[in-house]
């Protein structure tokens, strides 16, 4: 954590020497995040609107995997979709869990663009997956 506003507002962090503006949800209410390494970090987003995963594969043609920041804490990620229940996307910079699931196994390996309208850093609590299903991610 380089800076950040308080709890559920914006911080900056930075992640292979990549800075990101993120949803602040490892401070609490009553005390801000000091600057340093956060342990078991983790990253989030919701979905806030709706799309289809063909949709999602023909907006991404040219393979593309990067995060592109929109503005604030809001990014389009172009990624390749590593596993599905739950669908998990390499976006190069991270590997995030998308939260719309699909059981649909063509979907492994192909690229996609998703909107990322605010991603979250928390903490990671290690009991949300079982372990033969916990997604692989980078911190």
């Amino acid at each position: 954590m380089e800076h950040t506003e308080g709890f559920a507002r914006k911080a900056e962090i930075l992640l292979n020497n990549e800075s990101l503006i993120v949803c602040d949800s490892v401070s609490t209410p009553e005390q801000r995040c000091m600057p340093g390494v956060i342990d078991n970090a983790q990253f989030t987003y919701p979905s806030l609107e709706g799309f289809e995963w063909p949709q999602a594969i023909r907006d991404n043609p040219s393979s593309k995997v990067r995060l592109e920041h929109v503005s604030g804490w809001s990014y389009i990620g172009f990624g390749r979709v590593m596993s599905i229940m739950p669908v998990t996307i390499d976006f190069g910079i991270l590997t995030l869990v998308d939260p719309n699931w699909c059981s649909d196994e063509r979907l492994t390996g192909r690229y996609v663009k998703v909107s990322i309208d605010r991603l979250e850093l928390g903490v990671a609590d290690g009991n949300q997956w079982p372990e033969d299903l916990r997604p692989s991610r980078r911190s």
